[in-house]
């Protein structure tokens, strides 16, 4: 069922910004729309990955003596 609201969504969006992106007024609002989206997304993502990393694990890397202290 959520895969089917998922793709309901989409169909409505997508409707919505064909509708929105033949009016030349409101161009500019739906591409800083789907910028701040992108950028919100991007960075949610990248807090989730950058909150599972463990800070107690040390250096992945331990063959590289280059990067010690």
């Amino acid at each position: 069922m959520r895969d089917s609201g998922l793709v309901g969504v989409g169909v409505v969006l997508g409707w919505l910004a064909s509708k929105t992106w033949s009016d030349p007024g409101c161009q500019l609002g739906l591409v800083v729309l789907l910028v701040a989206t992108a950028v919100m997304t991007l960075g949610f993502s990248l807090a989730l990955v950058g909150h599972r990393r463990d800070a107690r694990d040390g250096d992945h890397d331990e063959d590289d003596e280059g990067d010690g202290p």
